[in-house]
């Protein structure tokens, strides 16, 4: 696949980066994704487009690089694509820059509509089979909404030509912004494109300001904690608790695992509720409860309530305990599908040798267990709906949640929930994303040397509120 050894090689694992410039994150993609001498015995050829030539010398050796600008609309990419097939051309990888080719969600619909079907078949037939292309895309800002998610759209919409092999997230940490590497490659995907439509996705006005992204650097998880195979720290949950309620506010958290989202509300002077179908995270939630918050003799009227419910967050509306409160805010992470499940998952094998378990349970009931990814969607939107029903008006909800792989696919379960979620029949409005990045966890030589598979590092938190008489 390249020419790299295994330090360089792992330095492109992580799916989120930093790059002084975009001319240094060109050069890296064409070291990683082309050798120097190609199919043939002859140099490998390259295309760029909307990259300058670097001002220091080249790290490229003898490959050829074909670099082209990139005009602000699509139209005369589209049209340049077209002048290189008609001369002959055939690339081992390309990368387009289209950071300026979106000033709104108006011209993101124009791309899904019009010309992605130009742009998508132009480029698969200048790539060699099994190529890959990459594509910059940047979130569009909106004045009084969350950031319109172009790059989601641009994905959805090659799927007839290309299939998405992964998404890189660029960390512009002096702009406090970001944006997606889109890496595609030339080979059959077995599902029909989408349109990811700004009108299909009701939008939540001025909604709270939240960050871009995070990188929060948590404590050593306890060896009691261990036993549940995918935490979310406190410090993460706790901002956002702090960001959409007040001191006092019931917050609820109707997959709560070993009780992150409780122990955060109670440090941030909120009232929480959790709710657990594993009757052994349960106990162990209040286990780390009583250990951080102690009964005492002395009643402390400004002392948190927390609460922990044993039940499915399918019936969260007709749990009692749960259905006497309202709550201002929701949190929660679900399963990732049933990713745990798969034999190559991240951490089975170190699981595995430390004796933990590697599912969260063998209830028929556990969304892990879900095998078909189409009923987990639609089952997971049905658990956010009726929490919907138990959110005071305007309400938020945060999902913590990331896209996953199985068998090179991507199943982009993150966008697919917004996209049910805030449909014109749903009952949230989406009210922006903070992506979490994961800077702590070590990195995993997955296929290294053979195939390129990332170790995604980043999730989604995506931001939720409910519409006027949801509740």
């Amino acid at each position: 696949m390249n020419d790299l050894d295994y330090t360089e090689w792992m330095k492109f694992q992580k799916s989120f980066f930093r790059h002084s410039s975009l001319d240094r994150l060109a050069e890296d993609c064409v070291l990683f994704f082309t050798k120097e001498i190609g199919p043939g015995g002859v140099p490998s050829k390259s295309l760029l487009i909307g990259f300058d030539s670097p001002t220091g010398e080249s790290v490229l050796g003898t490959r050829q690089v074909t670099r082209a600008s990139c005009g602000p609309f699509i139209r005369e990419l589209t049209t340049q694509l077209a002048s290189y097939r008609e001369r002959g051309d055939l690339y081992d990888f390309a990368l387009i820059n289209m950071l300026s080719s979106f000033d709104s969600d108006v011209d993101v619909d124009q791309f899904v509509i019009q010309y992605s079907r130009l742009l998508f078949p132009a480029l698969r037939t200048l790539l060699r089979t099994g190529a890959y292309c990459g594509m910059t895309v940047g979130m569009v800002a909106e004045e009084d909404g969350p950031d319109y998610p172009s790059p989601w759209a641009v994905a959805l919409s090659g799927r007839d030509w290309m299939r998405l092999r992964d998404e890189k997230i660029g960390l512009l940490e002096r702009e406090n912004d970001l944006y997606y590497c889109l890496f595609f490659q030339a080979e059959n995907d077995e599902r029909p494109r989408e349109e990811f439509l700004s009108s299909s996705v009701r939008r939540a006005r001025d909604p709270p300001p939240s960050p871009k992204w995070l990188i929060p650097h948590p404590p050593p998880r306890r060896a009691n904690e261990l036993v549940h195979p995918a935490k979310f720290p406190e410090t993460l949950v706790q901002d956002f608790i702090d960001a959409y309620t007040k001191p006092g506010d019931w917050v609820l958290d109707p997959m709560m695992g070993t009780g992150t989202t409780l122990i955060s509300a109670a440090r941030s002077r909120r009232n929480s509720m959790g709710v657990d179908l594993n009757p052994a995270f349960c106990r162990l939630a209040e286990t780390r409860l009583a250990r951080e918050f102690p009964n005492t003799l002395i009643e402390d009227p400004s002392r948190p309530q927390f609460r922990v419910v044993q039940g499915d967050a399918r019936e969260i509306g007709s749990l009692r305990e749960v259905a006497v409160r309202s709550y201002r805010y929701a949190i929660t992470s679900p399963p990732y599908w049933s990713m745990l499940r798969n034999p190559g998952s991240e951490g089975q094998r170190h699981r595995r040798r430390q004796k933990l378990p590697l599912y969260y349970s063998d209830d028929v009931r556990d969304l892990g267990n879900v095998p078909d990814y189409e009923s987990f969607l639609s089952t997971l939107a049905e658990i956010y709906e009726n929490v919907a029903g138990v959110l005071d008006r305007g309400g938020y909800l945060t999902v913590v949640v990331k896209n996953v792989k199985r068998r090179h696919v991507v199943y982009p379960l993150a966008w697919d929930l917004v996209r049910t979620l805030c449909a014109r029949n749903g009952r949230f409005d989406y009210a922006g994303v903070t992506l979490w990045c994961q800077d702590d966890v070590k990195l995993k030589p997955f296929a290294v040397g053979t195939h390129w598979v990332s170790n995604v590092l980043h999730q989604y938190c995506l931001h939720f509120r409910t519409r006027a008489g949801a509740a």
